[in-house]
């Protein structure tokens, strides 16, 4: 593999032990899968978005010209730590910049370092490795980009500590919250019941008046057979809805809908109204947690709330079929997340600036000038005006 352990030589015994490998190549990337879901099975959380394969998907579909940089750390001999970069070229503040993300887009319920079991303490070392080496090799890149994150992983925390005794200038701030319901040890009629009292109201008389006019169904699909044709329907209602035609991954779902049949999570809903389906639900569950990933409805049937009524069915099913223990609605602040579950975690970001030209201009930037933008009423009017025209260019 290409390239290994360049850290500080400061201490030499604990150089001894750790050391750092980059993977730059896909060829290479496939070697890891073993050791990759070794720790991320070991991590256990959000596992579907964390293995190998989620990874390797996710790849084959958005890499295109981007560059890898996949950093492992060992300890010894035994891998520690992953964490997988890319690197790319894109906008930032409007000034074209060379950053590291971790690997992830709008499609990633979380984007997060691997590390297995490891203690907080083991955690922080591995992270000081991993940005000593980035460090060390900084021609390459102006920023860094971490994060969504969710708060109480404390991986933010440890992160900030790292960089900030590395003596690097960055920025941080909440980028969406995560609403989710845990703890359930009860059936879905139960759980039904713990909902508010008039939303339950509304969503049976909209499902009775939608059920005096037609034959209402539903139906999980959570295995292969006839996976085509049930994401034919899938794409198929999804057309039908307010959302817009996918643009950034237009068959990402489709595979993923075999892998996820394939490793057993899949939990693809369907509600048929007189035997045409007109809602779907992309769901998936692990590790007695249900991950609720995209929902659509046919636009025609708004006024039954046909969004509600396939969320309290596939609900249902993962209660008392799967006995799921968790629900998590993803990223997003959307209104009816709070009727269904009741609990939310913050998700921030972290932009870490290199000591470069570009770097150092960003990090004053984000730090000292755009606060002072926001607390003038007319300076953030002049950049709002400003931000108008540009969109009004493209």
């Amino acid at each position: 593999m290409e390239t290994f352990s360049r850290l500080p030589n400061t201490k030499k015994q604990d150089n001894n032990k750790y050391r750092v490998e980059e993977i730059s190549s896909l060829e290479n990337f496939k070697k890891l899968r073993v050791l990759w879901d070794n720790l991320a099975g070991k991590q256990r959380r959000y596992m579907p978005f964390m293995c190998f394969d989620w990874f390797k998907m996710w790849l084959e579909h958005f890499l295109k010209n981007n560059k890898l940089r996949i950093l492992v750390v060992y300890a010894g001999d035994q891998p520690a730590g992953v964490a997988p970069f890319i690197l790319l070229r894109k906008k930032f503040k409007r000034m074209t910049v060379e950053k590291i993300e971790l690997i992830g887009n709008v499609y990633s319920p979380v984007r997060n370092f691997i590390f297995g079991d490891l203690s907080i303490d083991e955690k922080k070392t591995c992270l000081s490795k991993i940005f000593d080496y980035l460090f060390c090799d900084s021609n390459d890149w102006d920023v860094i980009e971490l994060g969504p994150i969710l708060e109480e992983d404390k991986n933010s925390e440890i992160l900030k500590q790292v960089i900030l005794e590395k003596g690097y200038k960055t920025s941080e701030d909440f980028c969406g919250e995560n609403w989710y319901l845990a703890g359930i040890n009860y059936s879905a009629e139960e759980y039904v019941k713990k909902r508010p009292h008039g939303f339950r109201n509304s969503l049976r008389k909209r499902r009775r008046k939608l059920e005096e006019t037609g034959k209402l169904d539903f139906k999980m699909i959570t295995n292969n057979e006839n996976i085509k044709k049930y994401m034919d329907c899938y794409y198929d209602v999804y057309a039908r809805s307010w959302k817009k035609r996918e643009g950034i991954g237009p068959t990402f779902h489709r595979d993923l809908a075999e892998l996820a049949a394939a490793k057993g999570w899949l939990r693809l809903g369907f509600l048929y109204f007189d035997d045409v389906p007109v809602a779907t639900h992309f769901c998936m569950v692990s590790d007695r947690v249900g991950y609720f990933l995209k929902v659509a409805y046919d636009e025609e049937y708004k006024e039954y709330g046909l969004g509600n009524i396939i969320h309290h069915e596939t609900i249902k099913y993962m209660i008392d079929h799967d006995k799921i223990e968790s629900i998590d609605l993803g990223a997003g602040s959307e209104e009816f997340k709070k009727f269904w579950v009741s609990d939310k975690r913050e998700m921030k970001r972290i932009m870490v600036f290199n000591r470069n030209f570009k770097g150092t201009c960003l990090a004053i930037m984000t730090n000292k000038i755009l606060p002072i933008i926001r607390r003038n009423e007319i300076l953030n009017r002049v950049k709002t005006n400003l931000m108008k025209k540009n969109v009004y260019k493209q």
